[in-house]
């Protein structure tokens, strides 16, 4: 998928160049990510509250989510399954190297937006533990892992399933799309589109509630805000302009 996003929106890069631009610098910024992500991942499986709380979750909004699979069928769950799966990493990843394209500020912003809101999500992951919809209305099936016994597996060999509110596959979409529009509206169209359907396939593959998806968009602000203040680009250009005057001093 990252190849095809290549092709698609960075025609003119150069699979070396990318390499080489990975290795130097983009590594610090992903890998950070990347180290956040597992760390929140394993204070979620290790010390989450002995308790849920997925019935004041369903206080709030019913077994809404069930109507999400009324146009339930197999080739709408191998979408929405391929789209939860392969989908979700492709927008968030790839969104990082085609804002680096177009302005390299705006890439360092969504990698600590995207620190700033799984880290906002750890309180609620330990304290306020939510059951997936699937494992608590009976009118929901559990699609995606029905699906293949791989999947299954996969899904609960690494995930404690009590982790549905906030739904960071929601956030992270969401904040994908909405630095996505800092790039070329053709860009910026497909990943809305793409965020969308991802959103569609948690409720759909009964994986999250709608409570979940709508907290989530709200993490979303609280991180897109404090990734613009805290990483303001007139410090990038307060350190450009005394630089220019320092040459010019010494140029005379």
């Amino acid at each position: 998928m990252l190849l095809v996003g290549k092709q698609v929106f960075l025609p003119d890069a150069r699979i070396r160049t990318l390499f080489r631009d990975f290795f130097k610098t983009d590594w610090k910024y992903l890998g950070v990510a990347w180290v956040v992500t597992n760390i929140v991942n394993t204070l979620a499986l290790h010390f989450h509250a002995g308790r849920t709380f997925t019935e004041f979750v369903y206080a709030i909004e019913g077994a809404t989510v069930a109507t999400f699979q009324g146009i339930a069928s197999t080739p709408l769950t191998l979408a929405f399954t391929a789209v939860y799966l392969v989908g979700f990493p492709f927008v968030v990843l790839f969104t990082y190297f085609k804002l680096k394209a177009h302005d390299e500020e705006e890439a360092k912003r969504y990698a600590l937006a995207y620190v700033f809101l799984v880290l906002l999500a750890v309180p609620f992951f330990i304290l306020f533990p939510v059951k997936v919809s699937s494992l608590y209305l009976t009118t929901v099936e559990p699609l995606m892992y029905e699906l293949d016994p791989a999947i299954k597996y996969g899904i609960f060999s690494t995930d404690t399933l009590v982790k549905a509110f906030p739904s960071l596959h929601t956030g992270l979409s969401v904040l994908a799309a909405l630095y996505a529009r800092k790039a070329d509206a053709a860009y910026s169209y497909t990943i809305g589109v793409l965020a969308v359907a991802i959103v569609f396939s948690t409720l759909y593959l009964g994986v999250h509630w709608v409570t979940d998806a709508v907290f989530a968009v709200v993490l979303v602000a609280c991180a897109y805000y404090l990734s613009q203040r805290v990483s303001e680009p007139r410090w990038s250009v307060v350190s450009r302009e005394a630089l220019a005057a320092v040459r010019r001093t010494a140029g005379r």
